[in-house]
């Protein structure tokens, strides 16, 4: 068994122990299912952060993903867990979430470089999870938008989060800062509208991927 592999088995192990607490705190504290699936979603996001210090090769990530991916469709078709699925709106966004973390993760391999990962996956796991807070707490006194059970208050508080987060990352690899504010300002404001529009837990895929994309195109440029 190579160190890879036993890496694989414990993240593995870690990510089923973080679906038994959400359950835990669902069924037996009796949080409400947002707040045991948002558990899942920051823990989870922040295991996902972790692989690169551990994988050296995309396919024990693959691997992790597409398990992941299949236990969390699996509990979706047949209406289990609760704690991870039932929401307030119809969403998907628990199934997919394991898809934009490989994508990332391959191509930030396939370049050499670690924000390509990083960045998307870190506001995929936050900045998703404060604008959703903040459309809770503020929303009442703002507008909805298009229906679509976003608000102006999430919105505003993912874009604030997003711009923190990239100021963060801009740091910690060493941008200049024309650099972070050459990247920043238009990731900012174009994940913002992607995360406003996406609808049924979409979000959990257009914003990380948008971000990919955008960082591959302004920082070859």
């Amino acid at each position: 068994m190579t160190q890879q592999s036993v890496y694989a088995i414990v993240f593995l192990g870690i990510f089923l122990s973080l679906i038994g607490v959400a359950h835990a705190l669902y069924r037996f504290f009796k949080l409400s299912s947002e707040t045991s699936r948002k558990f899942l979603h920051v823990s989870g996001g922040i295991l996902a952060l972790c692989s690169p210090l551990f994988f050296s090769s995309h396919k024990w990530v693959l691997i992790l993903c597409a398990l992941a991916f299949l236990l969390l469709l699996f509990t979706y078709l047949k209406s289990w867990l609760p704690s991870i699925h039932q929401t307030q709106r119809k969403s998907i966004g628990s199934v997919i979430y394991p898809i934009p973390i490989y994508l990332c993760f391959v191509v930030a391999m396939h370049k050499d470089n670690n924000l390509l990962f990083y960045l998307p996956i870190s506001l995929l796991t936050i900045s998703d999870t404060i604008a959703e807070w903040g459309g809770k707490k503020w929303g009442t006194k703002s507008r909805s938008l298009m229906n679509s059970g976003k608000t102006i208050a999430g919105s505003i508080c993912f874009g604030v989060s997003t711009l923190l987060i990239l100021i963060g990352w801009g740091i910690i690899f060493r941008f200049r800062v024309q650099q972070i504010i050459l990247i920043g300002i238009p990731i900012t404001l174009i994940t913002t509208v992607a995360e406003m529009v996406s609808t049924k837990g979409w979000d959990n895929i257009t914003v990380p991927m948008v971000t990919l994309i955008l960082l591959l195109v302004l920082i070859n440029s």
